[in-house]
């Protein structure tokens, strides 16, 4: 293992005490229904922003470690370019704060969620792509048996997190479309309460990054409820990849 490859582990595990922490500091944050990016914006919020940036280092770190193990061929370098992405995109999200539930749509908060967005997908697709390189090589062949599976199931996770947040933007289009008063729903024009924020915090209103929902997780239904969860568990695997993968090289 390289000193490049053990400092990437390393902030892996640091990534994750610091969103324990940001959580734990913001309880009133649903970590169901709601997603990570809004603990950015409560207590402490300089806890979520370190969590974004460690993420993103990790990532980087792992890229500028793995040219030393791996054989440079076309599936490796379009790999590591997809890592790549990944990390930068995740240091941004500290640059941009999302929107929080019931908050008109800013500029920022759509560029958080598009940020995101697009560090998701490359993510887990150069963790595919880079687990298949390492499959193909035998010295490193044994860490491949481990970091393939929770790649393919890092790409299930992201399919079930969108499943969530899209059902959650459909939640509050229709609670958008009440009459005011409704009891059945929220006032007309405001997102439902308990649909978590777009891909930062959540998804909105008008089922599109940037905008805001309600945050009682209770009146989440079905599976918006757990939108927040699926974006933890999603996340957690791109990590227990990175540190599988350093550990292993």
């Amino acid at each position: 293992m390289t000193a490049l490859a053990l400092a990437a582990a390393v902030f892996a595990v640091l990534w994750a005490v610091l969103v324990i922490v940001a959580q734990a500091l913001n309880p009133e944050q649903s970590p169901l229904s709601m997603g990570m990016s809004g603990l950015a914006r409560g207590q402490a919020p300089w806890v979520m922003r370190a969590s974004f940036v460690t993420r993103g280092l990790s990532a980087l770190l792992l890229v500028a470690a793995l040219p030393t193990a791996l054989d440079m061929g076309a599936l490796a370098l379009t790999g590591l370019a997809l890592l790549w992405v990944w990390g930068v995109g995740s240091a941004a999200l500290a640059l941009a704060d999302t929107d929080l539930p019931g908050e008109e749509p800013t500029r920022a908060g759509a560029a958080h969620a598009w940020i995101a967005l697009v560090a998701y997908v490359a993510g887990v697709a150069g963790a595919v792509v880079l687990s298949l390189a390492l499959r193909s090589d035998d010295a490193t062949a044994g860490v491949a048996r481990w970091a393939l599976p929770i790649a393919l199931a890092a790409a299930v996770a992201l399919v079930a997190q969108f499943a969530g947040f899209g059902a959650a933007a459909r939640q509050a289009r229709s609670a958008a479309a009440l009459p005011p008063g409704d009891p059945s729903g929220a006032p007309a024009g405001t997102a439902a309460p308990g649909v978590p924020p777009q891909l930062g915090a959540g998804q909105g209103s008008a089922g599109r990054p940037g905008r805001g929902a309600g945050a009682d997780p209770g009146a989440s239904r079905g599976l918006a409820g757990y939108a927040g969860l699926l974006q933890r568990v999603f996340v957690g695997l791109l990590m227990i990849w990175t540190l599988v993968v350093a550990l292993g090289v």
